[in-house]
This record gives structure tokens, C-alpha cells and sequence, in this order.
């Protein structure tokens, strides 16, 4: 007779909070009536994912900081009566070790009945995980419970109807798990030690003040604070590097880790909506905008469920012909914020030390490196992944392609900004470059978006020259421009005349 306890498994990837959380209520629900069925609360911190190049250190240090949270919230409910076998134990059981190896070794201390998860629209890598975990559950006869995340729907070959189900998701009641009703695995303290894996790194651990802090009350602190005053400034500070920094929400790495989900985020706002004396002056203008961007991260993330190629290779194959140039100096240029382009390096700088950057400076990078330098999208698409702190693939990837001018259709701009242009309309005064380059501050307003131009006399005299203190270009953007432009829409017309 098997003598081993019998569990079931919440599995958290990128669903990292309590509320709004469909598998653990659907969990804790099906464990009330079983008496000797508890409960394990898991996260795996995967030695193939995070050696993946999309990856970096930011990313696991708001994953880490996010359990953290949970497990403060989950002690704050055993105040109050739950069950805890280890009061010394974390809620959530945390390893660093591929989820596989994991799972085989629960399996020999337990008898694992059920798996609770969300769908992750991930990366190549974590998708060969969840087919290795089907294949373990399926020897194992073990079920495993999958719930949509924030309404994106998979197997399908078209976006039909897309709209009205997401409405239908982002109205529908929350999932509220019930904590008082958990009943917590024991988890031997020597096995798990044994059985863990490495310590997590030491610099995961050290919260650092540039970032967003991790956690799903941080992220309900920002929606809060949006919602209630930050969204007046929303529509008129969106595409500005500097003024996006407060009157953007700020919520995208909740979004993308779980912290919150789009339903939370969405309910919120028609509440705010509905409430006879808004808080924010100008909140039912700008939130229009606002709940589009929400409603499209999940479009993304569902066109990537259909092409998950693109994580690798152009969605259309047309511009596979056009031949990109590797040029590895102007690439580490671009890396390090060193192009001679203020905005641009401005930008680069900002975001490697802060992990944000707003969409349209966003765009801005990747036009610069795919339409200036006319690099491929795959070795810079990685480096961006690894900055963003809100780093969700289905969304990376689609953008990185239609920024790049390779997704978007025949009846669509290729879009190849000016970076002086656009250093000029949305940094006028050069107050963000100057924040993000002090070898700039000597520059007057009248040079700072083209530094290059000050005359060499003016030089002399501010003792700031360009060459030594700050780069000169490293390309003319009228010259790469017209050939960008060139050579992107030579496919598309090759397609209107395939079509005659």
C-alpha cells in the first residue's frame, strides 16, 4: 500500500499574486472535501530559462521580490487562523532547479493527484518545459489544470471575435481563493534543503531604488495611484521620455509577471469611471487610451500563441531576401548609449539603469537599430528583452517586427523616425538627455539635440569637444533613413504586383 501523502500542486510562473488567481481557488476548492489532500504552493526559479538570452538578473529580482510579498501576505492570513504545519516555512515552496526535476522529486515523497497553473505564452524555452511537464504528468497519470491567462486563447489560427470575448473575460467576477480554506503541504525541512537546489543570488536579493519594486500590493499601490490622480497627465505625457516616467501607469511589470491581472486592472478602472466626482481632473479622456493599450497586451500575446516563430524568424518570409549588415562596433554602440545620437543614447542609458522606457522611445531604439544601422532584430531584440523589466514575449516579439517595418501590411507605414526629430518634439529643452548624459549639461538648448553642430570655437570655450567627451554620430539618419526606406518597401511592392 503507497503510504505517501497525497498532494496537489499550485504551480506559479507568470502569475505571481493571490488575487484574481484562478488555479490556487480552483485548488483550495477541490482540496475541502479530502480530508488528507494539502496543498503545495510551488515556484521553480529554472536554470534553462534564465540562462536564456532574453533574460537577466532584473527580471529575477522582481520575480524574487515578488514571492517575498506573497509569502508576507499568506503569514498576515495565518494571524488570523490558517493552518500553518512550519510556521518557519515559506507559503510558497521556492527552488532553483528545472520544474521536471522538481516535480520527480515531490513525486517520491508524495503522490501528486493534481497541477494548478495558468497558460504561460512564453519563450521557446519554457514552451519545450510545459511539453516536458505534460509528458512527466501523463507517465505519472498525474492531471494537470490549466486556466487562460488574462483572456488570451490558444490553438486558434485567427483573432475572430477576439474583442468580445476579452470583454466577456475582463467582466467577468474575479477568482478570490479563499486562504482560511488552505490546507499547506508539510514539507520536511532536510528533504527540502537537500532538494532545492543552489542558493538563490545573493544581488536578487538586494532591492535596488531605481527599479519598480516587485509584488502584487506594489502593483496595487501603482494602479491606485494612477487611477486615482496620476492618469489626468496620461494622454499628453505618453510619448515624452521624461514626463511618461509618472504619467504613464507604470503598471506593465505587474502586468507582465502576474502581479496583477488584466481583469484587476480593468475592473478598477471602470469603478473609477463610475464614481460621480472623479479624483483626476481630465480621467475619462485620457483613460479611453489607457484601456486600449491594456486590451492590446493581451492581442499581442494572442498573436504570438499563433506565430511563435517569430521569436526566431521574420513573419513574413518576403524580407528575408533583404541582406542585413553585422557591424558589432555600432551594435555595442548602441548597447552602451554611445551612437552620438542624444536621444537615442539617452534612452539606451535610462533604460539599462531604470528597466523602463516608454512605447514610443521604445519604438524609437529598435527603428534606430533595425532602419539606421540596418541590423537584424534578433541580437538587439535580445539585449532590449533583458532591460525591460516588463519583458512579456507575445508583446516583445510582435514589436520588435512591426517597429522593425516587417509586420506591419502592405497598407501600413513603415515607420523609420528621425531621432533628432524626435528629440526635439518630445524633449524640447533636453532636460531628459542632459539627466541621462551629464557629459552634456554644458550644451546650450540650441545644440543639445544635435551636439555635434556647436562650432568649434564654442567648443573651446564650454571645453567640452565632440570625439573626446561625447561621440560624434556614428551614421548620417538622412543617408540610412532613405535607404531603410528603400529597402523595405521593395517586398511590399513585390507583393501588390503578385497580387495583380
Amino acid at each position: 500500500m503507497d503510504k505517501r501523502p497525497g498532494i496537489d500542486i499550485v504551480w506559479f510562473k507568470r502569475d505571481l499574486r493571490l488575487h484574481d488567481h484562478a488555479p490556487l481557488q480552483a485548488a483550495i476548492e477541490a482540496g475541502r472535501g479530502l480530508a488528507n489532500r494539502r496543498l503545495l504552493l510551488l515556484y521553480c526559479f529554472e536554470p534553462s530559462v534564465m540562462a536564456d538570452p532574453n533574460y537577466n538578473e532584473r527580471h529575477w529580482r522582481f520575480v524574487h521580490e515578488s514571492l517575498v510579498d506573497l509569502n508576507k501576505q499568506v503569514a498576515l492570513v495565518s494571524e488570523t487562523g490558517l493552518p500553518a504545519p512550519d510556521t518557519n516555512a515559506p507559503a510558497i515552496s521556492v527552488f532553483q532547479r528545472e520544474v521536471v526535476d522538481v516535480l520527480t522529486a515531490l513525486q517520491t515523497q508524495y503522490t501528486i493527484h493534481t497541477i494548478y497553473s495558468h497558460q504561460e505564452t512564453g519563450l521557446k524555452v519554457t514552451y519545450d518545459r510545459d511539453k516536458a511537464v505534460a509528458r512527466f504528468c501523463r507517465e505519472q497519470s498525474i492531471t494537470w489544470s490549466e486556466f487562460q491567462r488574462n483572456g488570451v486563447r490558444r490553438g486558434l489560427k485567427s483573432s475572430a471575435g477576439w474583442q468580445s470575448v476579452w470583454l466577456h473575460t475582463m467582466q467577468a467576477a474575479q477568482h478570490q481563493p479563499d486562504l482560511t480554506q488552505w490546507k499547506p503541504a508539510h514539507v520536511p525541512a532536510d528533504w527540502f534543503a537537500a532538494e532545492r537546489g543552489p542558493d538563490l543570488p545573493a544581488n536578487w536579493q538586494v532591492a535596488n531604488p531605481l527599479f519598480q519594486p516587485g509584488g502584487e500590493r506594489n502593483g496595487h499601490r501603482y494602479l491606485t495611484s494612477f487611477l486615482d490622480e496620476r492618469i489626468r497627465l496620461y494622454e499628453d505625457s505618453i510619448s515624452k521620455p521624461l514626463e511618461s516616467r509618472r504619467g504613464c501607469s507604470r503598471l506593465s511589470p505587474y502586468l507582465a509577471w502576474g502581479c496583477l491581472s488584466a481583469r484587476q486592472v480593468y475592473q478598477h478602472y471602470v469603478y473609477a469611471l463610475q464614481q460621480p466626482e472623479p479624483k483626476a481632473t481630465g480621467q475619462i479622456h485620457g483613460s479611453t487610451l489607457f484601456i486600449n493599450r491594456l486590451r492590446l497586451q493581451s492581442y499581442f500575446t494572442e498573436l504570438f500563441e499563433r506565430n511563435e516563430r517569430i521569436e526566431f524568424v521574420n513573419k513574413n518570409p518576403d524580407f528575408d531576401r533583404i541582406e542585413k549588415q553585422v557591424n558589432i562596433d555600432q551594435l555595442i554602440a548602441w548597447q552602451d548609449g554611445q551612437t552620438g545620437y542624444p536621444l537615442i543614447d539617452a534612452c539606451m542609458r535610462c533604460l539599462r539603469q531604470t528597466g523602463y522606457l516608454n512605447f514610443r522611445m521604445r519604438a524609437l531604439l529598435t527603428s534606430f537599430l533595425t532602419h539606421h544601422l540596418f541590423q537584424h532584430w534578433q541580437e538587439g531584440g535580445w539585449h532590449l528583452a533583458r532591460q525591460f523589466t516588463d519583458f512579456e514575449p507575445g508583446i516583445h516579439y510582435a514589436q520588435l517586427q512591426l517597429q522593425s517595418g516587417i509586420l506591419a501590411s502592405d497598407r501600413q507605414p513603415v515607420r523609420i523616425y528621425n531621432p533628432v526629430k524626435q528629440s526635439k518634439e518630445h524633449d524640447p529643452e533636453g532636460v531628459f538627455i542632459k539627466q541621462w548624459i551629464p557629459e552634456l549639461a554644458v550644451c546650450s538648448t540650441a545644440y543639445i539635440h544635435e551636439p555635434w553642430t556647436i562650432p568649434v570655437e564654442e567648443q573651446d570655450a564650454i571645453h567640452f569637444h565632440i570625439g573626446v567627451d561625447y561621440p560624434a554620430p556614428i551614421i548620417d539618419v538622412k543617408t540610412t533613413g532613405r535607404h531603410a526606406r528603400t529597402q523595405l518597401y521593395q517586398p511590399r511592392q513585390s507583393n501588390k504586383n503578385k497580387a495583380r
